[in-house]
């Protein structure tokens, strides 16, 4: 299993999404599955990025609400999260 570190601009971002029940428990069910080292399923659109963030990962818990991250030696580390505007905007 990871480790799991959260960035200071994840934090912020985090703490202004408006989360119904269902889309929290999504995001758990994702972080959990991406902690276990399992792939998420296939409607989370999981990719690699490119260009300047070509390190990273991306994900969707619904719609335009993107979670970027990586996996770096044995962390998972959340980097951004927001609509594809917010981050990439």
């Amino acid at each position: 299993m990871l480790n799991f570190y959260r960035g200071k601009i994840f934090l912020k971002e985090y703490r202004k999404i408006k989360f119904t029940d269902k889309l929290y428990l999504k995001y758990l069910i994702y972080i959990g599955t991406l902690l276990k080292e399992e792939p998420l399923p296939p409607e989370a659109k999981d990719h690699p990025l490119k260009g300047k963030f070509s390190d990273y990962r991306e994900f969707h818990i619904s719609g335009d609400l993107l979670l970027v991250y990586r996996i770096k030696e044995d962390t998972l580390q959340l980097i951004r999260i927001g609509s594809h505007s917010e981050i990439f905007g």
